[in-house]
């Protein structure tokens, strides 16, 4: 199946397996984040600007729409059923998207504003939806992960593509900056603290179980972690931290999360990585490479990686199944 790398380079970019291409690239506007259609026959792209939009397209490169977020910068994306969902960054919205029978975009339906500030001035000085993720796709909850808030917002996901909110989380200590979080089968919930360098882990009512340093090494300068993934038995848990360049493992316990190792991702400024066949697929946005880091089958612990592929500022591994 085919590999899809995402970029700020205006071009969406097909491999196979072996990261051969596969076929010709799509051209887009700064297709930073991907997501597909539950049969993998479209993939939906933010164009990560300042009058942001998403797109739909065939694998072939069969334009199905394009739509304004009416939210800056869109950076990640769900697909709930019949909807998808943009988080816009500098726009500290999220967009909702009705889609046609053929999984092109339709209209949009709801674009939701968030209001407010947190500590840092730097970086909290206003709203910034950075993820937004869907649980239960048959009575959707929505969980918008607001770094400029330090809250996760929740809202309810109609039929008609109206979100209605239903409460916020906030993410202490203020300051944390949360990027994203994954669900874990058991109800948990993990999120990476971009701002404070953390993991924290949640129960499902979202109570603080656990916070860890996302990095095992301390950083000689500023760490922030970006994306986090859980292997497909949930028992472990890898983080990329941005600064240090490297993969962090954790083991999943009933407790919280026990640091197992940290390796290098072979490359710089690791932004997004996805678990391809046994290894873990990196894209790293600086030094223009995308890196594997093949997973030793008794632990679930990766080696350093090494590049497989350059590719001018990869930001996003898709692997379609």
């Amino acid at each position: 199946m085919p590999v899809l790398i995402g970029s700020y380079a205006d071009q969406i970019s097909f491999f196979d397996d072996d990261f051969k291409p596969s076929a010709p690239p799509i051209r887009a506007s700064s297709p930073s984040y991907l997501a597909a259609s539950a049969d993998g026959g479209v993939i939906y792209t933010v164009a990560e600007l300042d009058e942001g939009h998403v797109a739909a397209f065939r694998l072939d490169g069969t334009p199905l729409g394009s739509l304004p977020t009416g939210g800056a910068s869109p950076c990640h994306l769900a697909v709930a059923g019949g909807f998808v969902l943009s988080a816009n960054y500098q726009g500290g919205s999220v967009s909702v998207f009705a889609l046609d029978a053929g999984g092109g975009l339709a209209s949009r339906t709801d674009l939701v504003q968030h209001t407010g500030s947190s500590v840092n001035p730097d970086r909290q000085s206003a709203p910034h939806a950075h993820q937004v993720t869907v649980r239960d796709s048959r009575d959707p909850m929505v969980y918008v992960v607001d770094l400029g808030l330090d809250e996760i917002v929740h809202y309810r996901l109609t039929s008609s593509g109206v979100l209605e909110r239903q409460r916020a989380t906030s993410v202490t200590p203020l300051g944390s900056g949360p990027r994203h979080l994954v669900l874990h089968p058991d109800g948990r919930v993990f999120v990476a603290n971009e701002l404070a360098s953390t993991v924290a882990v949640l129960d499902r009512g979202f109570e603080v179980l656990d916070v860890q340093p996302s990095v095992l090494v301390p950083p000689a300068g500023d760490n922030f972690p970006s994306e986090l993934l859980l292997s497909a038995d949930g028992t472990r848990l890898y983080v990329a931290n941005r600064g240090n360049d490297t993969i962090t493992t954790f083991a999943v316990t009933a407790g919280g999360l026990s640091p197992l190792d940290e390796v290098s991702t072979g490359g710089t400024w690791p932004r997004h990585f996805a678990l391809l066949d046994g290894a873990l697929a990196v894209a790293n946005q600086h030094s223009d490479t995308v890196t594997l880091l093949e997973l030793d089958p008794a632990t679930g612990v990766p080696q350093p990686g090494r590049t497989v592929l350059e590719h001018p500022s990869p930001s996003m591994v898709l692997h379609l199944r």
